[in-house]
């Protein structure tokens, strides 16, 4: 019966190691598109930040892949998976409009090959490929009419609960 433990927990650990490497292998490649292709500024992309949350029980910590932050404003939220990135979808939707006193306006769930691109504030998709982000020429024109939209009150709470459900069910982060 010891045995048996011993292969079980090895096998998992096993499959911990290679979904954290696939992880890893995602979040370079698009390191590698934002600036070889988007020609993003290495400072304009912050790696794994944590935002706290204002829950109606208390605080939680929560944090995304990377953000593209652009004069100062969080502009591009990014959630890299090594799986199914539908799933994820709704968590960086919620994640855009609640970590900030206003809503991040764009973001992006990828899985290296696949993307689904959100414009957050008209919750549409605008794009289906890693390729179809804005370079930082075309960012940083969008970002002169961009103004500070909050997420309106009655849908915040909403939106913060999906966000700290998810953080729940994430992978533990790999630094």
């Amino acid at each position: 019966m010891e045995e048996r433990k011993q292969q079980v927990k090895k096998k998992i650990t096993e499959e911990d190691q290679i979904e954290s490497m696939k992880l890893k292998g995602v979040k370079q490649f698009v390191w590698d598109v934002l600036i070889e292709d988007k020609k993003y500024e290495p400072g304009d992309i912050v790696i794994d930040p944590e935002f706290t949350l204002q829950l109606r029980t208390g605080q939680a910590k929560v944090s995304m892949d990377m953000v593209l932050t652009l004069s100062g404003v969080n502009f591009f939220a990014i959630k890299c998976s090594s799986s199914d990135i539908e799933s994820w979808v709704r968590y960086v939707t919620a994640f855009a409009r609640s970590v900030n006193d206003y809503q991040i306006p764009y973001a992006m769930v990828t899985d290296g090959e696949n993307a689904k691109i959100i414009d957050v504030l008209k919750g549409t998709f605008i794009g289906e490929s890693i390729y179809d982000i804005f370079n930082r020429g075309q960012a940083m024109e969008k970002m002169r009419d961009f103004q500070k939209i909050p997420c309106p009150e009655k849908r915040l709470e909403r939106e913060k609960s999906i966000v700290h459900a998810f953080e729940g069910i994430k992978c533990p982060p790999t630094k």
